[in-house]
């Protein structure tokens, strides 16, 4: 189990929640997230968790570079990528297994890219980059109206914990949108 699973697993069991896993034969048939969640016998949500690493590539290059060669090169932030491509798959398994959303979609992310925070999931559900004092600048529309346009309300709440952090110190966004919105907030309270 990788450390966003872990993270979630305890997160539902701390709120008095059961998230099982979904047995090999059907993760072998379709795409699954992670966990069923019940509450006692009752099926309550499905989650799903992604680990946000830290980018590697420039490591990877050095490994194979002769000496004075020269590495890197200019690129836009993979951030924001990771980011989308994990909401994509997510709402891919999450379609697989609750086609008609009866109940909630989670998904929780566990972030151990020190150069990363929630602002970055905000920017890429949004499109805005949000500026204190001042006026929210639609930089990152790219992504919130890229392929993720439609896939990201199919996600009911993201959940987002910077692992170098308490485990009680996490953010949360409940999509506007979501018929599960009250009852979601009811079973996972802050």
């Amino acid at each position: 189990m990788n450390e966003a699973e872990q993270f979630a697993e305890d997160y539902l069991k701390r709120r008095v929640l059961r998230p099982k896993r979904f047995s090999k034969q059907e993760m072998r048939l379709t795409k699954t997230p992670d966990f069923r969640v019940f509450n006692g016998a009752v099926l309550v949500a499905y989650c799903e968790a992604k680990h946000v690493q830290e980018d590697d590539r420039l490591e990877k290059q050095l490994v194979d570079t002769p000496i004075g060669a020269i590495v890197g090169g200019v690129r836009q932030d993979p951030i924001f990528n990771r980011i989308s491509n994990h909401i994509h798959e997510a709402a891919q398994q999450f379609s697989a297994v609750n086609p008609d959303r009866v109940c909630p979609n989670i998904l929780v992310f566990a972030n151990s890219d020190t150069h990363s925070d929630a602002r970055d999931l905000d920017s890429v559900l949004t499109g805005l980059f949000r500026v204190k004092g001042g006026a929210d600048e639609p930089i990152y529309k790219q992504y919130s109206e890229g392929r993720i346009q439609k896939e990201k309300h199919l996600i009911d709440l993201y959940i987002w914990w910077d692992t170098w952090k308490d485990a009680e110190r996490y953010s949360r966004y409940f999509a506007a949108e979501s018929p599960h919105k009250d009852k979601l907030k009811t079973m996972l309270p802050r």
